[in-house]
Order: C-alpha cells, then sequence, then structure tokens
C-alpha cells in the first residue's frame, strides 16, 4: 500500500520541477520570496491539471519515455519558427508587400485531444500562420502566404503527433 502511495506521488514530481525550473529561468532573482512562490504556484498548477496531466487518454508528456521526443520537437519547432520569422520579415520589408493572405482547411487525423491543442498553438506559434478554428475534421488555418498554406498540408508538427499516438 505504502508502495502504490509513494509512486501517486512521484508521478507529480517531475512535472512540478519542470514548472518551477521554468518559473526560475523567468524570474528576475533568486530571493526566497521568489524560490517559495515558484514552489507554491509549481505545485498548485500540478495538483489543479492533475485531470489533464494525469489522464490516461491523453499524451503524458512528462513522462521519460516521451521526454527525448518531445525534446526533439521542440527543437524542430524552433527552426521552423526561426525560418518563418525570415521568410515573414522579408515579405513585410518587400516594397511590393507579396502577401496572398487566405483561409486554408487543414484536415486532421489527430485523435487526442492534447495532440490537437499542441498542433493548433503550433501553427499559431509560427510567424504566417494562425489557428483561427477547429472544426469536427480539421482546423481552419488562417496563412499570409500561399507557401505558408500548401505547407500547412504536409506539415511536420502533424507527422510528429500521429507518430506519437501510434498512428504512423
Amino acid at each position: 500500500m505504502s508502495n502504490n502511495k509513494s509512486e501517486h506521488g512521484k508521478k507529480y514530481i517531475i512535472p512540478a520541477v519542470l514548472l518551477f525550473l521554468f518559473w526560475m529561468v523567468l524570474s528576475p532573482g533568486f530571493g526566497l520570496q521568489t524560490i517559495l512562490l515558484g514552489l507554491l504556484i509549481s505545485a498548485l498548477i500540478v495538483v489543479y491539471s492533475k485531470d489533464i496531466l494525469f489522464s490516461a487518454t491523453e499524451m503524458p508528456l512528462y513522462r521519460m519515455k516521451h521526454f527525448g521526443n518531445m525534446m526533439r520537437f521542440i527543437g524542430v519547432l524552433i527552426v521552423e519558427i526561426f525560418k518563418a520569422n525570415i521568410d515573414v520579415a522579408r515579405i513585410v520589408l518587400d516594397p511590393k508587400l507579396p502577401i496572398q493572405p487566405h483561409f486554408v482547411k487543414v484536415p486532421m487525423m489527430l485523435k487526442n485531444d492534447m495532440n490537437k491543442v499542441i498542433f493548433g498553438n503550433s501553427v499559431t506559434l509560427t510567424p504566417g500562420t494562425l489557428t483561427v478554428d477547429i472544426v469536427d475534421d480539421g482546423f481552419i488555418i488562417h496563412a499570409l502566404t500561399t507557401d505558408a498554406a500548401d505547407a500547412m498540408e504536409d506539415s511536420f508538427i502533424e507527422k510528429w503527433m500521429k507518430q506519437q499516438e501510434g498512428s504512423e
């Protein structure tokens, strides 16, 4: 019985520590008050979001078996965001302003709600694209250019999410 309790408590530690480390990175100083507030807020976030973080149906992002995949995804996403920033800067600085803004419906094969959220947020984080709506079988995305819209059809983000779900 005590082993079950200790394992139950362990699953809360990793996300709490990660949140606390994130808090400390964003904090301007390392005073006692900052540390205590960070610990308290991290613990409260984990406790109040346990239905999302520890749901058997959602992707357990904090588990070590997914940690390497998540780090690779974040690295690739950062590179894609950087490349999109350069593309948008070129468009904005071009005197002709070569934009073709339009909406595109991207069919979605993801089953997991957490993966859908990560996909939508990743698209929105990438300059030149914005997730506008989620419909039954896909996402409505606003794209600044035709190239950005075409890239949504064959997105590395969705491929990664499918791989995490075991669909591919």
